[in-house]
């Protein structure tokens, strides 16, 4: 049987390397979020735009108007709008 000897020819030299994961304590340091003087923004929203990629600040009030224009306003919240304010504001409806 014959005889063999094996050696490493050169020594590789390995580097282990940890990166390191940073976490956002605020929604302005995330790369997807467009808002601007946050703490003065009572009564937003937070949504998102398509056109833009990005999340931004929108007033609430426009939330409502927009669904009230798309017809997208869901039963149960005009049902709850409807019990809340019955009796409580007079709307003359036409004659029909």
């Amino acid at each position: 049987m014959p005889d063999y000897l094996v050696r490493r020819s050169s020594t590789q030299k390995f580097t282990v390397t940890q990166e390191k994961t940073l976490v956002a304590e605020n929604l302005s340091e995330l790369a997807d979020v467009s808002v601007s003087n946050l703490p003065g923004s009572d009564n937003y929203v937070l949504t998102y735009d398509a056109s833009l990629r990005k999340f931004v600040l929108v007033p609430a009030d426009n939330i409502l108007t927009s669904a009230a224009v798309d017809a997208e306003l869901p039963d149960s919240f005009i049902n709850q709008i409807d019990i809340e304010l019955d009796n409580k504001i007079d709307l003359d409806g036409g004659s029909f």
